[in-house]
């Protein structure tokens, strides 16, 4: 079909048409969305790795591993976390909120880089972080939940 055939054929439909694409040109972009995402992460007692479970507003889900780089203090400070999922991997920053005689069990997370699925995704939001509930030696930071937003363009 020509694209003349073509045109006259969207306009005879009531829509306009879109102009040609040069051969190896690029896909048009989506709008860019803001959707609600959570995490719920689960480590291992005193250690850096884990798991991960993800879901956003939409019912978009991943799962995966995930890993810390480096651990909170006394003092607050940041930590790297390295989620990697069946559909990207994606770098966040948790910076902790220090209280006076806790550990920093509550804070906020930014979303530092994504590879493939969440190539060019931003975000940001809240963390909250307790034991698992088991009283033999458990760690304050076995279950982790985060929540905010992201702006993508899936």
């Amino acid at each position: 079909m020509t694209f003349a055939l073509a045109a006259a054929l969207v306009l005879a439909l009531g829509a306009e048409p879109s102009p040609p694409q040069a051969p190896g040109a690029a896909a048009p972009t989506r709008p860019l969305r803001r959707e609600r995402i959570e995490f719920r992460v689960t480590f291992r007692p005193w250690e850096y790795g884990g798991t991960f479970r993800m879901e956003t507003s939409t019912g978009r889900t991943d799962q995966g591993v995930v890993h810390d780089l480096g651990g909170f203090s006394a003092t607050g400070g940041s930590v790297r976390r390295l989620l990697e999922g069946e559909k990207g991997t994606l770098v966040l920053r948790l910076q902790g909120q220090t209280r006076a005689g806790m550990p920093p069990i509550f804070g906020r997370w930014t979303l530092f880089s994504g590879t493939g699925a969440y190539a060019g995704v931003s975000g940001s939001g809240t963390f909250t972080a307790m034991g698992s509930g088991d009283r033999r030696g458990g760690s304050p930071y076995e279950l982790q939940f985060l929540v905010g937003h992201v702006v993508h363009g899936w």
